[in-house]
């Protein structure tokens, strides 16, 4: 293919890749898209079949009523349903459930936890010791291990509290999230419309340069382009699974470096009927899986469906174990916190969907680790010539590692390619 063929090559389909090409593409220029999986969307994977509605199987809620992808949603037509996790919350520990649980005096450690996480400074320390030395533990030490750990998907010790600043984590913890209706596979397939996308090709190796880029699939097939937007996740970029010709700068290795794709799979159940509480939206308890919650909560006559959320070493820990094993381990879980329901004999399918082991993802979605401060923002800068970088990995200004911050790095990655080209 001639170098003018093309004028921009986009590395992945996921949102922030779509996204790109869109932009690309309404400003007049030549954007060809590939993907290494058989389907577009990335991290978001939509099940249609597993319960006759869908499910979600990776990123499943927009976050916050803030999120640049609303009016994308709304734009597309899709229909979202309104979900307040707060409204149905309970939490399980020892065998004591909220609001019970809330009287524990230990509690009283936490003081404004998120307040202090958002106004943190100072030399950056682990969130473990963030803690220690407010002196938390018990109960509060596995509270405030939900609200810090959950969603950078890091364990306390790896977690950074400059980066759970800069990550913007207290305005996810408080926010409110929406579903997509006829799910959440349903936008980034909207933005890839007519747009040319190239599945099953695997990159093997990008050569950039200051006038271009070539892009080499694992068969030696070559695009060559004016431009690119590599839109890898963290834990395929860090893998060395595709190569870059030059090596990539000190700048970026030290970004990725200070970044970890954090582990965490979904264990979805599908019973006979509901076992659990009609109002329950999610149950963290503190066992072998961290955080259940109602897949299809809202949806009047909807199965019933839970999906066991597992997170850091605890997806770790189940990732080594059989697809069946992973399984039995969450049913009883289950059934000790909810003995008279039965919940394993209730039971009449299951599936796993493991994030870490994914060759295409490597890991859910990064977060920054203690000490890597700023990476972010130095993986994303327009340092390497005509390739540019987006993702969860380069988001630096909104929410962390969410959907939509892999949105908006899209938009911004597009406009520095058209400005180089320009």
């Amino acid at each position: 293919m001639a170098r003018n063929d093309v004028d921009v090559v986009v590395i992945g389909a996921g949102m922030a890749g779509t996204t790109a090409a869109r932009d690309l593409t309404d400003a007049g220029l030549r954007a060809v898209v590939v993907e290494s999986q058989d389907r577009i969307g990335g991290r978001i994977s939509t099940d249609h079949e597993f319960a006759g509605v869908p499910v979600e199987q990776g990123a499943e809620f927009i976050h916050t009523d803030k999120a640049e992808t609303l009016p994308l949603a709304a734009a597309a037509g899709l229909e979202l349903l309104f979900c307040e996790p707060a409204a149905g919350y309970v939490m399980e520990l020892g065998g004591i459930r909220s609001p019970e649980l809330y009287a524990d005096p230990s509690l009283a450690r936490l003081g404004n936890l998120l307040d202090d996480v958002a106004a943190f400074e100072g030399p950056d320390r682990s969130a473990a010791e963030f803690l220690e030395v407010r002196g938390v533990t018990g109960a509060a030490w596995a509270m405030a291990d939900q609200m810090l750990s959950i969603h950078p998907l890091g364990d306390l010790h790896e977690v950074g509290m400059q980066g759970l600043r800069d990550d913007r984590v207290v305005e996810l913890e408080r926010g409110i999230d929406h579903r997509v209706v006829a799910g959440y596979d349903e936008l980034p397939k909207w933005l890839a419309r007519g747009l040319d996308v190239r599945l099953g090709w695997r990159v093997a190796e990008v050569r950039w340069a200051a006038g271009g880029v070539t892009v080499v699939r694992d068969d030696g097939e070559e695009i060559t382009a004016n431009a690119a937007v590599c839109t890898l996740p963290i834990g395929v970029l860090k893998s060395n699974a595709v190569r870059f010709t030059p090596e990539l700068p000190a700048t970026k290795w030290r970004a990725l470096n200070g970044l970890e794709m954090g582990a965490a799979m979904k264990i979805l159940f599908r019973f006979d009927e509901p076992f659990w509480p009609e109002d329950l939206t999610m149950l963290a308890v503190d066992g072998p899986v961290r955080l259940y919650w109602t897949s299809l909560y809202g949806r009047p006559g909807a199965p019933a469906v839970l999906c066991a959320y597992v997170t850091g070493f605890r997806a770790r820990a189940l990732s080594v174990l059989s697809e069946e094993a992973a399984a039995r381990v969450c049913l009883a879980d289950l059934d000790r916190v909810f003995p008279e329901g039965k919940p394993s004999a209730r039971v009449q399918a299951y599936q796993r969907i493991d994030w870490l082991k994914n060759p295409d993802t490597r890991g859910a979605y990064s977060f920054v680790r203690l000490g890597g401060a700023g990476s972010r923002a130095a993986l994303a800068a327009a340092d390497t010539g005509a390739l540019f970088w987006a993702g969860d990995g380069t988001a630096t200004d909104t929410i962390a590692a969410v959907v939509h911050a892999a949105h908006v790095t899209g938009k911004r990655a597009a406009s520095e390619a058209v400005a180089h080209l320009s």
